[in-house]
């Protein structure tokens, strides 16, 4: 299901797929109606006022009119997409092109235009003086005159999509709402019960493998490294995780028998790793994160400046956390059917999900007193949530280096005072939470989640 998965967001952020379908449907139109279509409608029939009645030159005409007239509407739905590329990648980031070049509906209009051009040349090419007055396609004609007139509706629509499309708030709620669609996707079933991550190990020595090859893991197959481990009756550690980039040589993954494993049970454990060239969400929870995180830091770039769209990724990423907060996180130890553990994988958890979201714009937000201030507000929204003890060691961790950051900020004495208030409102929210659900246990962020993924 992850690779399908991964095989349809590749396949969807191809620009030109389904504009060449679209394309091909017309000239199969277009043929059909030239051979077939007198077959269905007369010119003769008064009651059909919207078929075109003229003769072969008066249709030739209109045909090279249309034509003319749709190839320039073309060049420019093609000249505006390169624009609105070109400003999407210096205001937003050139990886959020792949975004644009994905939307069905741009997709669709580039396709119409592109569909409505062969059809005419299809049909102007089939109207001669030769065909007789009976010979004229009429029903084609007017179906070339039809599409032409839903082509000008549809530029319309494009020009209003395109130019919402670059709008940052805009861009920011969409990708909120495809890491949503993903949460769904990758996680568990919402009424999956919540548990503490166990930490447990293969005991005994194992033997590395390396995956032999450079790229983004985008898909692992978990079930066939399962149903590998149970039939050749082996234990597999997988120390990589979907969105990684691997060199060639690494220790990616352990395999766990009282024998060094053959070489074709190591060519099946690489089997189960869909590598590429760029991340995918598929599997990785990160990706999407990283897109918002990425507008963001471009944001509070010297050359744009534009603190308001940061603020609006920090509230989009808060709600994406409290999400995950109230979900149960993606599995990460697999046992066979005696409840024997036979895998156990790395996976995005809440601590890595915070450090790609908060971290790179605290490092980048440093010194914009407005940044801090608002993600210690939304850490303190966040504090109020009931979380596992590794999830509020977690997000104890991002409060503190909030609050380190705080400190070192270039500000005036108010913003600082400011930030140190909200931090201590963060503090003092998690840490009720705390003694609510562990009334004896003190709160001490983690080393490991103050460490980098």
């Amino acid at each position: 299901m992850d690779k399908t998965r991964n095989f349809l967001a590749l396949i969807k952020g191809k620009l030109w797929l389904l504009p060449l379908i679209l394309t091909l449907g017309s000239a199969v139109v277009a043929v059909m109606l030239i051979l077939y279509g007198n077959h269905f409608v007369s010119s003769e029939d008064g009651n059909l006022w919207w078929l075109y009645s003229g003769d072969a030159e008066t249709g030739r005409q209109l045909l090279s009119s249309l034509l003319s007239g749709l190839m320039t509407m073309t060049s420019l739905v093609i000249s505006v997409t390169f624009v609105i590329l070109t400003l999407a990648a210096n205001q937003l980031g050139p990886r959020l092109i792949s975004r644009f070049m994905a939307d069905r509906q741009i997709q669709t209009v580039l396709g119409l235009f592109i569909g409505t051009i062969l059809y005419l040349i299809l049909v102007l090419r089939s109207v001669t003086d030769a065909l007789g007055e009976e010979g004229v396609p009429h029903l084609a004609i007017t179906t070339g005159s039809a599409l032409t007139v839903l082509c000008l509706l549809a530029l319309l629509f494009y020009v209003h999509k395109v130019a919402r499309s670059i709008i940052a708030d805009n861009m920011v709620q969409a990708l909120y709402s495809d890491m949503l669609g993903t949460m769904d996707s990758v996680l568990p079933p919402k009424d999956t019960p919540k548990h503490e991550p166990l930490g447990v190990r293969f005991a005994g020595p194992g033997h590395s493998l390396a995956l032999g090859t450079v790229g983004h893991v985008q898909v692992v197959d978990y079930a066939m490294l399962l149903d590998l481990a149970v039939r050749e009756d082996i234990r597999i550690a997988v120390h990589v995780r979907a969105g990684q980039y691997l060199l060639a040589k690494g220790d990616h993954v352990t395999v766990f028998s009282s024998e060094a494993p053959e070489e074709r049970v190591l060519s099946a454990i690489r089997a189960a790793f869909t590598m590429g060239s760029e991340r995918t969400p598929a599997q990785d929870l990160e990706f999407g994160i990283r897109q918002l995180t990425e507008i963001a830091v471009r944001a509070l770039s010297p050359g744009i400046n534009d603190p308001f769209t940061a603020l609006a990724v920090i509230d989009r990423i808060s709600a994406i956390i409290e999400v995950q907060i109230e979900r149960a996180a993606q599995p990460t130890e697999y046992r066979d059917e005696e409840d024997d553990l036979r895998l156990i994988v790395s996976r995005t958890d809440l601590r890595r999900l915070m450090d790609a979201g908060f971290r790179p714009i605290r490092q980048a937000g440093a010194d914009h007193p407005a940044i801090l201030t608002r993600m210690a507000i939304r850490l303190a929204d966040l504090g109020g949530a009931d979380m596992l003890d590794a999830e509020r060691a977690a997000l104890a961790a991002q409060i503190e280096a909030l609050a380190q950051a705080g400190e070192d900020c270039a500000c005036i004495p108010m913003d600082r005072d400011e930030i140190r208030t909200q931090v201590e409102a963060a503090r003092s929210r998690i840490s009720d939470t705390h003694r609510r659900a562990n009334p004896a246990a003190p709160l001490r962020p983690s080393r490991e989640s103050a460490e980098p993924a």
